[in-house]
Order: C-alpha cells, then structure tokens, then sequence
C-alpha cells in the first residue's frame, strides 16, 4: 500500500513539472511594448495594418484574441501572397515578442 502510494505521488508531481514546462513553452516571453512600436514602424508594418495595427488597408491584428505562438507563426509564414516571411534572420523572436506587447497595448 505505501509503495502504491509513492507510485501515485511521483506520477502526480510528475505531470505537474511537465504541464509547467508546457505552459512554460506556450506563453510570450516578456516583450517590451516601446521596443515593438519602434520595430513594428521599422519594419514597415504600418504601411498595410496602420499605425496602430487595426487602421490599415491589411488585415487588423488583433493581439488580444491571438495568442503569442499564433501570432509569431503568422509573422514567419503569414501563408499570403501579399505579406512577407520575416524569419529569425530578419525579426528575432525578441522583435517579434516586443511587437506583440505592444499590438496588446492598442
């Protein structure tokens, strides 16, 4: 019974470190919200979503319904014609995780 017992314990605490890795994994890592206006405008962003990321002739992003992963996987393979791949060598995930705190601040 004791040895049930720790069996159940290690399997417990077990799927509670994994589900932090997980969750650890799918979360934004901090962006800096100055930083991402200044790369959003520098990368030309603005010139289809606007100043503000919903005031343009593109599509509105909306970070606030769209969650880190989604977003950064649309800004490396928007699968579009009309906007570009930006890979790691153009927009490091840092630039990316700036321009996404700032697009929630809007």
């Amino acid at each position: 019974m004791q040895e049930q017992h720790c069996v159940s314990t290690f399997f417990m605490a077990m799927l509670f470190g994994l589900s932090l890795v997980l969750a650890a994994g799918c979360s934004a890592p901090a962006g800096n919200p100055e930083d991402g206006k200044r790369w959003y405008n520098m990368h030309n962003c603005f010139a289809c979503h606007g100043l503000n990321g919903n005031d343009g002739k593109g599509p509105i992003i909306d970070a606030n319904s769209l969650s880190y992963g989604k977003f950064k996987s649309i800004v490396r393979n928007a699968n579009s014609p009309i906007m570009p791949k930006y890979p790691k060598e153009k927009i490091s995930d840092q630039d990316v995780a700036d321009i996404y705190a700032w697009l929630k601040t809007r």
